[in-house]
């Protein structure tokens, strides 16, 4: 168990730890987090020390994961080097990020090859976390955000070194060789894609599933195309739990009680942080992640064609270089299908929740609109 010697140890030289605290245990106990409370120590100001001379906050997760046997399962193979995936995203390609796309600053710890990561405390200015489904305002915000995102990003696979760092990429779990050292994002980002879900897929009952099995390896291919023309980096894991904002985002539901100036509140932003399944992927992928599982259902059955032109939108004010082009809106909607029915595959194999019920019919309605002859891409 940490202690506060323990974690002095691991701080920079230039703060002083005066307390600490575990605030959190990682999935299956693979770790802690702790907030730990710095001053930073009178002297030259190191690049990775803040300009200010008060005391300040900062996030220690340290991960500790069971030992690696000599047959390991795919999930416990994927958590470990997910761990390590972020630590090479925070320090090598986070600060590409501009000031509106918010993420935890990194700094240097003295134990960053031991399963160490040190950041910033977003809650001293994020303080209001996504506690249930988003109403519209929140929604727009994170789309926002995903569009500066994907679009500093966007088409990173194909583009020279980023600010002198090469992109580099993380096999699949099954792919990854025991004695290989991990360094850069994943080769395919989230944790839900096909090649990852092989036996669940195997599982699903035929009968039932009868009209989604067909496309499955077809949209997977698909996919798997349309990344190498337009891909990105995708956050990986764009739920309620790894978002923040700096007001309420609920107050909208507050004001229609109180009848409050909703012009009296600053405008809302967000930060995002658990970059564990960062890698290569479609921007639509984050997309149908995030609105399938965090945000209001009435949203997304009156407002689906409103949000996706907004995404789209943004994207096209992020990505304004001659020499990248983004797809068309008519192709990025195809990708949108794609994404659908390929979320829904994981429901299917894995179990349903959040906007379930909404993916479903959407999924059926592309499948059959791909069964009348629709092109897929």
């Amino acid at each position: 168990m940490a202690n506060k010697r323990s974690i002095a140890a691991i701080i920079p030289s230039e703060f002083t730890v005066t307390s600490s605290a575990r605030i959190a245990t990682l999935w299956s106990n693979y770790g802690h987090i702790h907030r730990v409370h710095v001053e930073p120590n009178n002297g030259p100001t190191s690049r990775s020390s803040p300009s200010s001379s008060s005391s300040l906050t900062l996030i220690l997760k340290s991960i500790h994961p069971p030992s690696l046997s000599s047959d390991p399962s795919e999930s416990h193979v994927r958590k470990l080097l997910s761990y390590n995936v972020e630590r090479w995203f925070y320090h090598h390609y986070s600060h590409l990020l501009p000031h509106q796309v918010k993420v935890a600053k990194v700094y240097t710890s003295n134990a960053d090859d031991d399963g160490n990561l040190l950041l910033e405390d977003l809650s001293i200015g994020y303080a209001f976390p996504a506690s249930g489904s988003l109403g519209k305002e929140a929604t727009m915000c994170v789309l926002k955000w995903l569009a500066g995102f994907h679009g500093t990003f966007f088409r990173v696979h194909h583009r020279p070194p980023q600010d002198g760092v090469a992109l580099r990429l993380v096999p699949a779990p099954k792919e990854w060789k025991g004695d290989e050292r991990v360094e850069g994002v994943w080769k395919r980002g989230c944790y839900w894609y096909l090649d990852t879900r092989r036996e669940e897929l195997e599982d699903m009952d035929k009968e039932e599933y009868a009209w989604l099995l067909p496309w499955v390896e077809k949209v997977n291919n698909a996919i798997e195309s349309e990344i190498e023309k337009s891909g990105t980096l995708l956050h990986g894991d764009v739920k309620g739990a790894n978002i923040v904002f700096n007001r309420d985002p609920y107050s909208h539901r507050r004001r229609a009680q109180l009848n409050t100036d909703p012009g009296s509140l600053p405008p809302l932003q967000c930060a995002l942080y658990d970059f564990q399944y960062v890698g290569l992927g479609l921007g639509v992928l984050d997309l149908i992640y995030f609105l399938g599982t965090s945000v209001e259902s009435a949203l997304l059955s009156k407002n689906e064609a409103e949000l996706l032109r907004f995404y789209y939108s943004s994207l096209s004010e992020v990505v304004v270089s001659e020499e990248i082009q983004i797809q068309t809106y008519e192709e990025f909607l195809r990708q949108w299908d794609l994404a659908v029915v390929d979320w829904y595959r994981f429901m299917a194999g894995w179990g349903f929740w959040g906007n379930d019920e909404w993916v479903e019919k959407r999924a059926k309605s592309v499948v059959a609109k791909w069964n009348e002859g629709s092109p897929m891409v």
